[in-house]
């Protein structure tokens, strides 16, 4: 049990980790006080350039990939567990995301997932998100809605796991599920402003 509160903490901690903050610090703004009011990799690019949105997007994507790692080394040392070890690597993708939304290091107030939820899904099974990442590429050059690309995405990840045998675990579609209405739901402010005719375009 000590081992699971161990693997919680350190993700939550872990995706709590903000780079656009931290970047919009350095150079003495509050990225959730610019444009869009979001913390992630598009309102990073918006408001602080193309480089910049890219090292967000990379340190957002990679903290998710590393979240995933600690749980795999933590898991490889424990000679019992409670669940099945990819059980733990969604729940550790669960509470990084939640780290990444609401950080403790800033007020609870972060982005909204899209980029650290890819990281951990490229460590769990990187072939598993070519589908998604072409659907968000398809939706983004028809529409140029970020938000809507990455609710498409997802979208598609989830159904695509009733049509290819991942080789993970029969929850995974479970699992699929709950990032896809995470990701909804935190994208919820980008689905009112597409059906108010406010939302900006990339």
């Amino acid at each position: 049990m000590f081992h699971l509160g161990i693997i919680f903490l350190v993700t939550y901690l872990v995706g709590s980790i903000n780079f656009g903050l931290i970047l919009g610090y350095l150079q003495g703004l509050d990225l959730r006080s610019q444009g869009s009011g979001n913390a992630g990799a598009t309102n990073a690019l918006r408001i602080l350039g193309i480089r910049s949105g890219i090292f967000v997007f990379i340190g957002d994507a990679l903290k998710g990939y590393l979240a995933l790692y600690f749980c795999n080394l933590i898991l490889f040392q424990q000679e019992s567990l409670l669940f099945s070890s990819s059980d733990y690597l969604f729940l550790a993708l669960i509470f990084s995301l939640i780290g990444h939304c609401y950080p403790i290091w800033f007020n609870f107030r972060g982005g909204k997932g899209a980029a650290t939820a890819l990281g951990a899904f490229l460590f769990i099974d990187p072939y598993f998100t070519v589908f998604p990442i072409i659907g968000f590429l398809v939706v983004f050059l028809i529409s140029r809605f970020v938000g809507l690309s990455t609710i498409s995405a997802f979208f598609i990840l989830f159904l695509q796991t009733f049509f290819i045998d991942h080789g993970i675990h029969h929850n995974f579609h479970a699992f699929s599920l709950v990032i896809f209405l995470f990701i909804f739901y935190t994208h919820r402010t980008n689905i009112k402003s597409m059906f108010k005719g406010t939302e900006e375009k990339l």
